[in-house]
Order: structure tokens, then C-alpha cells, then sequence
């Protein structure tokens, strides 16, 4: 489009020449050539459809477009806690917290009975004597005797993992080798093969090591007095052999750990999806979270504690086992709280601390309360306690005791138990969220109920407007645009509105009680406000119903009802300020929507009180809701930064002279338009009433400045008080920027409101005579220089 100062240029040109009735019906206004390709890609990713070089037009549009002030950040309000809690959980997904598993075999795979295999065929190869199979206990740090074809473990043969004792332990803390000629001659080995027999001398003893260097057995061969020494070559063949044997069994390891991983997941994924489904309940979620860690950990017990944040004090929600109604063992919640601020044992311990606890011998440590124990008659010798964390702190704490099949819960449990830890923060994560909405949900409906509540117009209002729903004499002028309400007829506005309304909808389409009590609220719902109050919103309506009414035959019965209701209530519970002062203070609005943050909020309200008001009710629901987007699509175009991108397209379309009344496009477009010019119809009346409410609008502006300006702030042009001597300039530059093109192309589709354009013509040029007469007489707001056939 081309500069705007071309374009004030062609309306100073033509208005100081004078402005007649007769040029306005001839003169077809003058539009830039259609947009290039380019040209058009651009503007559509501009907010206003001209350039704004001109400082002049810059102070005039700025209150309505966005504006990016110096050390303002531009872009979406950021959600920085919901990113923040998201890394938080994808940092420490299963995969990545169970890399370190390497349990499971002994669930899995009979891996004495392999070795014994191995053992006796390298007993063959190397000639020995006899050979002897140990397998490690890493979780007690003891090695113990497996002999071949013995399935019972009531009494087994071991020995402390450590030096000064017998080879196999040596060979076992040092995860090397030993071949020596005469075990009964070697120092390092005073207990030697741990049993008297004369008869042994040489003994070749190998590790079984798997490449992330855990011993798992080792292979003791010997030879008698009888036999010679093992050699090198013996020792070669069971080195290799060893070796390949510790590789085997860490492949074998990764490949049932990464199956136990994932039946862990699976389990634990579609328990959670029941959870998040709502079918199943928090407690049965960490009970049976709690249960299948208790059975893949192999512990005896479990528990589970969730930490209550509205507590002064640090209190959690105890889960402990007990049977239930049919007998099955579960964690149930118990009815007193527990108190972990100043003791707890162990749970309490972690909770003030978030510190993992792994004991071995739990009667040994001061932190364990033993009192526990003496009220259940359990026995607690190992324990694993751990915290439940999430983004803001700990949530909970989840803790298994005694391990079945050793003496404490090995690092490979731990890492395991962070896993379930995990799955219980997402859990107990979301169970505070749901919580949160509820409550904000039932609160917020609380707030509502009262709202609504407080919307209904009083008893005394509706027994008026009942006994005279419309007025016995219609005003002067009333159906001329340029007519405004006077001070003593602003009593009766609700009656002029369902006047105007009942004109256009049709009597049989008006229910009486529900559009009184809709008028009524809708009054109730403007703020008192110097311009955005309901004096506003009846002009507005008033200016849409002169144009539909003249043109009832354009537009259908849905679109009718939209566009005089729309009028009425596109400013419902306006705040006084603009959206960019919205957007400066980060309001509420401004993080409920995208953009148009006072025009949505005031769609909202109008649906809030159509609802209540059960406006008609006898429209189907597919007509309604047709209704209500054309409410909304209307609202949301009187937002002026949406206006400047409809009027681009328009402009386009009747330049090209393409305007189709059938086309929905062009429709929306118009409509639009008709919207915007009928919120600034206030600059289409006569100078004494443009006057007043260019008053009430610099009101507004004036107050908006001044809390910028306590702000620290430096505020627009219009809105600085300081600056009033500009007001007559603004004033013309805002008509011919904003207001006549918008008018024109109203006036173009619909001819017969031609006289929106005039009126608007003959203010400007009041404004005008005004600043020319600026040399002559000071101006103030104050002053009226007008002739009277312009009153």
C-alpha cells in the first residue's frame, strides 16, 4: 500500500477546498494499486496495512496497535515452570537411570549349573586333579563353595571376600589370577584351598570378571603331589576360556537387565495411564507401584509417605501394608499423620534431609527408631529408603525393608528404586496438580455463582422497564446518524436499545422478560468508565442500527441478531485500558489469551450473560452456535490492530472492484469494517457531541499516562496530559487515518450511509478551523468554536 503521508496529502488537497454533499455522492475515493506478491506476504506478517513513518500518524495509532517499548520483551507470555518441570522429568527418564542394572541373572538363567560345565571340561584339558566351583555373593561380600549337583543352600561353605585367608577369597578381592606350585608353601594363602587335603600342591585359581570388572565365580584347579606343576599353557586355555566366560555372562546380564527394563516400564507405563485415565485411584497407584517394587527388589516390606505441603510443620501421609476387606495385602493409608520435623526414623531422616539411605545392619544405626519394631514385632535388619523429588522440593519418600536373598540392597536395587521414585514424583506431581484444579474449579465457581449473581439487574430496575418496555415518543432524528443521546434521555437508554433492537430482530423473534433482564445486565456490566461505559455501547448499537436497518434485505436473520447485540456488547467490562497497557503489566487477560485480550474478555462476558439471561431459547443449537461465532468474529474486530489488517484486504477487493455479496469472505470483511466504524461513529456526529466524547476519551487516555507514568514509565503522546495542545492535530490526523477510510469503504458497499462520511468530513474541518485559529485565540479543551448549524 503506499506511504500514508500520500494519502493525507489527498485528503488535506480535497478538504481544503471544502467538503459538499455532492462530491462525497460523486467522488469515488482514490486507493493504492493492488499489492504486489511481495507486498502482500508482507503485510500479512505486518500489524498495520500502511507504513507509519509519519510521526504524526505513529502518535495517533499507537494507543490501538501494539507497541514495543525500549527494554520491553516482545513475544508470548513464557511458561518457564512447565519447561522447567518437563526437563526436570526427561533428565531422569527409566533408561538413563537404569543404565547401571546388572541383577536379574540369578531370576533368569542357572549360571552355576553353566559353570560347573565349563569347570569340568577345563578340568579335562588341563589334566587337573580335581576342580572347585565358587560363586560370589557381591551383596554380602562372601564367596561360597557350589557343589556340583547339591540344589539345597540350608548349609553352605563360605568365606569372607579379603587377603590372608584361602586362594579362591584372594583371588576374589583381587579379581586375578593365581597359578602357584605349592599353595601349602605360600604365605599369602595361610588356610590355603580351605580344606586339609595333604595331597594338593599345585593351584591354577581364575576369576570369572565380566568387562564391567564384577567377579562372579571363580575356578579353583589342582593338581597332587603326584602331578606336575600347571605350566603356561595350562594357564593360557583357562585365562582365554575365563574370559570368554566373563564376556558371555555380561552380555547375557545387558540382555535380561534391558528385559527386566522393559517389563518394568511397561508395567509401570500402563499403571500410569490407568492413574492419568482417572480409573485408577492414588492409593491403589502407590500401592501397587509399592508392591512390584517389593517383589522385583525382593524385599519384605514396603512403605510409602507423601509429604503434606499446606502443613506448617514437615507432616506426610503415611502407606503402610495391611489386608484389606478380601484378604489381599496392600498399602493403606493410615488415619493420623506422621510428624517428620522432629523425628521418623528413617523416613524422617531422608525427608529433612532428601538423602538416600542404605543400611546394612538397621539396629546399628542411631537414625533407626526401634520402637517400630517392638509395636509390630517385625525384625528390620537391611533398609532402603529413598526421596521422592520433583521440581519444588521433595513430594515423598518410598522406602523397602529387609532384603530376602542377601544381607543389604545392592547399588543395582538403588538404581532401581529410582526408577519406581520417579514414576511415583510423575504421579504424585500430577495428583497435586489435579488437586490444585479442582479446588481452583470449585472456587472458581463459587466466584462465578456470585458474579452471576450479582449481574442480575435489581427488582426495582426490571419492575420499570416491565411497566414501559419502550418509549411513547421516539426522539428527534433518532434514525439519523449524526443524532446522539442527551443527558435527559440517558434514563431511558435501555428502553431505546430494545427499541432499536425489536426494529431490526422483529417483534416475534423478542422474548420480552429475557431481552429486558439482557439489557438490564449488560448495563450492569460496563464499568463507569469516562468513554468505555454504556453511554459508549448505546452509540455504538445505536450507529448499527441505522445501518442494518437500512439494509435489512442484505443481511440474513442470523447475521441481524449478531451484528445489534454485538454493538451493544463489544465493550462489556472494559477496564479503561488499552491492550498494550495490558500486555505492560502482564494483566490476567493478557495470559488467558493470545492476542485481542480486552475483546475476548468482552465475548466472554456477553456469552456469560446470554447464557443467564436464556436469550433465545427457542433458536436451535446449530443456529445459536452460528450466532455466537458471528458474535465473536464482530467483537474481536473491533480490536483497531485487526481493523488495519481487514481494511488492507477490502481495499484490495474493491479496488478491484471484486466486492461479492455472496462471497462469506468479502461478507466477513464488511461486517468487520461496519463493526469498527460504528465504534468510531463518535467521530461522525456534530462538533459539540464529538467534542464531549473526545473529552471522555482523552479522560481515560490522561489516567492510563498517569499510572505510566508512576510506572517509571514514559507514556504515549495522547496519553500524557502534558501534551493537550496537541489534541486538535491528533484529532484530524486520526479521522483521516483511521476513520475516513474505514467510513469509505462502508459507504462504498452500503450507499445509503453516505451520511457517516459527510458528518465525518465536517468535523475534521472543525478541528481544522480550530487550529487556524490558534494565532488568534489560544485553544483550550474548553472552547466550543463551532457555528451553530454544525451544533
Amino acid at each position: 500500500m503506499s506511504d500514508v503521508s500520500d494519502e493525507l496529502n489527498l485528503r488535506r488537497t480535497t478538504s481544503e477546498e471544502g467538503v459538499t454533499e455532492k462530491m462525497v455522492k460523486i467522488a469515488k475515493p482514490t486507493y493504492p494499486a493492488p499489492l504486489s506478491k511481495m507486498e502482500s506476504m508482507y503485510s500479512k506478517r505486518t500489524k498495520l496495512s500502511f507504513s507509519t513513518s509519519d510521526r504524526a500518524t505513529k502518535r495517533v495509532i499507537a494507543p490501538y496497535v501494539r507497541v514495543v517499548r525500549r527494554g520491553q520483551k516482545i513475544g508470548k507470555v513464557e511458561k518457564e515452570e512447565e519447561s522447567k518441570q518437563f526437563r526436570f522429568y526427561l533428565q531422569k527418564k527409566p533408561s538413563v537411570l537404569m543404565r547401571n542394572l546388572s541383577a536379574f541373572l540369578s531370576d533368569s538363567v542357572d549360571l552355576p549349573s553353566v559353570l560347573h560345565e565349563t569347570a569340568e571340561v577345563l578340568k579335562a584339558v588341563t589334566k587337573a586333579k580335581g576342580v572347585t566351583l565358587y560363586m560370589a555373593d557381591l551383596a554380602a561380600g562372601e564367596i561360597y563353595q557350589s557343589p556340583r549337583n547339591v540344589i539345597s543352600e540350608r548349609h553352605k561353605v563360605n568365606w569372607k571376600i579379603e587377603p590372608g585367608k584361602t586362594i579362591a577369597a584372594y583371588v576374589a578381592f583381587n579379581k586375578e589370577y593365581v597359578m602357584v606350585d605349592d599353595v601349602l608353601g605360600d604365605s599369602r594363602f595361610p588356610e590355603g584351598v580351605g580344606y586339609k587335603d595333604e595331597t594338593i600342591k599345585s593351584v591354577l585359581c581364575v576369576p570369572v570378571v565380566t568387562p564391567d570388572d564384577d567377579c562372579y565365580a571363580i575356578i579353583e584347579l589342582f593338581r597332587d603331589i603326584m602331578q606336575p606343576v600347571f605350566g603356561k599353557d595350562d594357564l593360557k586355555i583357562v585365562i582365554v576360556v575365563t574370559g570368554w566366560m566373563g564376556a558371555a555372562i555380561h552380555q547375557n546380564q545387558q540382555r535380561l537387565a534391558l528385559q527386566k527394563q522393559q517389563e518394568l516400564n511397561d508395567y509401570l507405563l500402563d499403571l500410569t495411564k490407568c492413574y492419568f485415565a482417572d480409573t485408577v485411584s492414588m492409593e491403589k497407584m502407590i500401592s501397587e507401584v509399592v508392591s512390584f517394587a517389593k517383589v522385583t527388589l525382593g524385599a519384605e516390606r514396603g512403605s510409602f509417605y507423601i509429604i503434606d505441603k499446606d502443613s506448617e510443620e514437615l507432616a506426610a501421609d503415611a502407606f503402610e501394608e495391611g489386608i484389606d476387606d478380601s484378604g489381599e495385602e496392600r498399602l493403606h493409608k493410615k488415619n493420623l499423620k506422621v510428624n517428620f520435623s522432629q523425628d521418623g526414623g528413617i523416613p524422617g531422616y531422608v525427608a529433612r534431609t532428601c538423602e538416600t539411605v542404605n543400611i546394612t545392619d538397621a539396629y546399628t544405626d542411631p537414625r533407626f527408631n526401634k520402637e517400630v519394631d517392638d509395636k509390630v514385632y517385625h525384625i528390620t535388619r537391611s533398609i532402603l529408603c529413598m526421596p521422592v523429588m520433583g521440581v519444588t522440593g521433595i513430594l515423598g519418600v518410598v522406602q523397602v525393608v529387609n532384603k530376602k536373598n542377601g544381607i543389604c540392597f545392592p547399588t543395582t536395587d538403588q538404581d532401581l528404586l529410582q526408577t519406581f521414585s520417579l514414576y511415583c514424583a510423575l504421579a504424585l506431581h500430577y495428583s497435586r496438580l489435579s488437586t490444585l484444579m479442582f479446588k481452583t474449579s470449585k472456587t472458581n465457581q463459587c466466584y462465578l455463582d456470585l458474579l452471576k449473581f450479582h449481574l442480575r439487574p435489581c427488582q426495582h430496575d426490571l419492575d420499570s422497564f416491565v411497566e414501559q418496555p419502550y418509549v411513547e415518543t421516539e426522539p428527534e432524528n433518532f434514525t439519523a446518524f449524526h443524532w446522539y443521546i442527551t443527558p435527559d434521555l440517558q434514563s431511558v437508554m435501555p428502553q431505546l436499545a430494545l427499541q432499536m433492537i425489536t426494529e431490526v430482530v422483529g417483534e416475534p423473534e423478542i422474548q420480552l422478560m429475557p431481552m429486558i433482564e439482557f439489557i438490564l445486565s449488560v448495563r450492569k456490566s460496563y464499568r463507569d468508565n469516562p468513554y468505555h461505559c454504556f453511554e459508549h455501547a448505546f452509540n455504538v448499537c445505536h450507529c448499527m442500527f441505522n445501518i442494518v436497518r437500512r439494509n435489512l434485505d442484505i443481511f440474513s436473520a442470523v447475521e441481524t441478531k449478531a451484528l445489534i447485540l454485538a454493538a451493544l456488547c463489544h465493550d462489556l467490562d472494559h477496564k479503561g485500558f488499552t491492550n498494550n497497557f495490558l500486555l505492560l503489566t502482564n494483566d490476567t487477560l493478557v495470559q488467558l489469551y493470545d492476542e485481542s485480550y480486552l475483546e475476548n474478555h468482552h465475548y466472554l462476558v456477553t456469552m456469560t450473560i446470554m447464557g443467564e439471561c436464556k436469550l433465545f431459547t427457542t433458536m436451535t443449537p446449530g443456529t445459536f452456535k452460528e450466532m455466537s461465532r458471528e458474535i465473536k468474529e464482530l467483537i474481536l474486530a473491533t480490536d483497531l490492530a485487526t481493523y488495519f489488517r481487514s481494511r488492507t484486504k477490502l481495499i484490495q477487493i474493491m479496488h478491484e472492484n471484486a466486492f461479492n455479496w455472496d462471497n462469506v469472505g468479502h461478507r466477513s470483511l464488511l461486517k468487520a469494517l461496519m463493526m469498527t466504524t460504528c465504534d468510531l461513529s463518535g467521530q461522525c456526529k456534530l462538533y459539540n457531541a464529538a467534542k464531549k466524547i473526545t473529552d471522555c476519551l482523552y479522560r481515560e487516555f490522561y489516567n492510563q499516562g498517569d499510572i505510566e507514568k508512576s510506572m517509571g514509565l514514559c507514556p504515549l503522546s495522547m496519553m500524557d496530559r502534558e501534551k493537550q495542545h496537541m489534541v486538535p492535530e491528533d484529532q484530524v490526523q486520526f479521522i483521516t487515518v483511521v476513520v475516513t477510510p474505514c467510513v469509505e469503504l462502508v459507504c462504498m458497499a452500503l450507499p445509503n450511509t453516505e451520511e457517516l462520511l459527510l458528518v465525518c468530513q465536517k468535523l475534521k474541518e472543525m478541528w481544522k478551523q480550530i487550529i487556524e485559529l490558534r494565532g488568534i485565540k489560544c485553544w483550550r479543551q474548553d472552547d466550543s468554536i463551532v457555528s451553530e448549524e454544525d451544533i
